[in-house]
């Protein structure tokens, strides 16, 4: 649910706010560029004020870090070492890192990262993003959360304008960094007046849209590119590596530091823009409102799962109305972007965790999101108490690792949970004889693994290709219904699925 529908207002021109979903982190990050490039008299000093803190922890750095236990060393590492700012419902859904030993390892990081640029001979950063290209363990995350940490006392004065404007509900709530002590050069933890969030009943903080990207205007990936065209117009001898992983762009980064301050110089000339809600191309905003209204548009008889039949039955259903939404309601529509390319993998699994979740809950059934699970995250896991537990994976039919996943992913995520029951939810795209031949090799998969491990495990594919343009189905005497199934001559069990016990079929 947003923010605005649980405190029921409406929004006005006035509201530049990013309306968050309350239950789950939206994966957007604040980009400190485009607070550097803001022209709102509000915002005018953040940006100084920014850089500033930032450049006290840079300089401790610099004066300690030849003496790791030296006192200015670690009042960087202090400054550094700070919980994920989880008021903001932004960035990675965090497992296992809230406490103080994921602060410890990121403040290292960041420090590493300060020193690897000081000991190559620079002075400062003016866009401390410079850090995520020279420290391979810094990410999009990191560069927002610090972001957030250092500016936290403006993004509490900008709530409790939007709040103060529509008569919304604040109350007394401890939050880290509340406030910077330039003398003790440390983060303060003082009570605010802060809205609460519903779900978790932790302050929240709201921040304008404009700020948020899905990846910081300065990036490792964005700052490889740049190099390798500045090389090539350089040196028309220079060998394209092309897309490289994170290690080797660091390396390079690190034997050229120079380069960096270069690309974030050039960066600059440029109008970097905030990320598009609107059509949500990478499909992690739009899923909830729209999920939500089906939800309530369209109530299911789903058991409630009072039994171990019962708990099965309902999460069957429920896959059977995730997969009323995709195929009868338009559903597809937010697994595609307005160019025809398909969104991530990611845009089918919140979409699925908005249809299930709002079913589970009036069956008394908890739906959890990359539960870790030993050897890796699982998309996502079903609980009734102890006893009655289900795992799930959400995979576009033609992901090249899904037949890994079939054949030791999820059997090992069940073993790890002492789990026997299991789904493969299958999101299709295409008609190609490729794809259909696919679906055949992972439906002899699952019969296979499930025979050879003695578990239960369950297929259900999900037709999210586009339907015929209107000109189309009339020309073929097809429905939107029908379109999509009609283009590829199949004739789909009435609901889909494909139910596999030990390699036979489940009654």
């Amino acid at each position: 649910m947003h923010f605005s529908r649980s405190v029921g207002i409406v929004r006005t021109t006035k509201d530049d706010w990013f309306d968050v979903i309350l239950e789950t982190d939206t994966r957007l990050f604040v980009d400190p560029f485009l607070i550097f490039r803001d022209e709102d008299p509000l915002w005018s000093d953040a940006y100084d004020i920014l850089i500033e803190r930032f450049n006290t922890a840079f300089k401790l750095v610099a004066d300690g870090y030849q003496n790791k236990k030296s006192l200015p060393f670690q009042k960087a590492l202090a400054l550094l070492r700070f919980p994920e700012p989880r008021e903001f419902c932004l960035g990675f859904t965090a497992v296992g890192t809230a406490g103080a030993g994921g602060r410890d390892r990121y403040a290292v990081l960041i420090a590493d990262g300060m020193e690897q640029a000081i000991r190559r001979g620079l002075i400062d950063l003016k866009h401390f993003e410079e850090l995520g290209i020279l420290n391979e363990g810094i990410g999009p995350d990191r560069i927002s959360d610090l972001t957030c940490t250092f500016l936290k006392s403006h993004f509490v004065g900008y709530t409790q304008a939007v709040c103060q404007r529509h008569g919304i509900e604040m109350a007394a709530q401890r939050i880290y960094a509340s406030s910077f002590d330039d003398q003790r050069l440390r983060w303060n933890m003082a009570e605010v007046a802060l809205p609460v969030n519903p779900a978790n009943q932790r302050p929240l903080l709201l921040v304008p849209k404009r700020f948020l990207r899905d990846l910081p205007t300065i990036n490792a990936v964005d700052w490889w590119n740049w190099y390798e065209t500045e090389q090539l117009r350089i040196d028309l001898n220079y060998q394209v590596m092309g897309a490289v992983d994170k290690k080797t762009i660091v390396r390079r980064a690190r034997g050229g530091p120079s380069w960096v301050q270069q690309y974030a110089v050039a960066r600059e000339v440029e109008t970097p823009r905030p990320y598009d809600l609107g059509a949500d191309p990478n499909g992690v905003y739009l899923w909830d409102k729209a999920a939500l209204e089906f939800v309530e548009q369209h109530p299911a008889d789903i058991p409630q799962a009072h039994n171990p039949q019962e708990f099965l039955t309902a999460i069957d259903k429920v896959v059977d109305q995730f997969q009323l939404y995709v195929e009868q309601n338009r559903g597809w529509s937010l697994l595609w972007n307005e160019n025809g390319k398909e969104k991530r993998e990611e845009a089918a699994q919140l979409l699925f965790k908005g249809i299930a979740g709002g079913y589970c809950k009036a069956s008394d059934i908890v739906l959890d999101r990359e539960v870790e699970l030993g050897r890796g995250p699982v998309d996502f896991k079903f609980s009734n108490g102890y006893q009655r537990r289900a795992l799930m994976e959400v995979k576009k039919l033609h992901n090249p690792r899904l037949l890994h996943g079939i054949e030791h992913q999820l059997p090992s995520y069940m073993k790890s949970d002492e789990v026997t029951e299991g789904w493969f939810v299958i999101v299709r795209y295409d008609d190609s004889a490729a794809s259909q031949q696919r679906l055949t090799d992972v439906t002899n998969a699952i019969d296979q693994i499930a025979e050879k491990r003695s578990i239960h495990l369950r297929i259900r594919v999900i037709d999210a290709r586009r339907p015929f343009s209107a000109s189309n189905i009339q020309e073929n005497g097809n429905d939107d219904d029908d379109a999509g199934k009609e283009r590829s001559g199949e004739e789909p069990q009435a609901d889909g699925s494909h139910d596999r016990v030990g390699g036979s079929e489940s009654i």
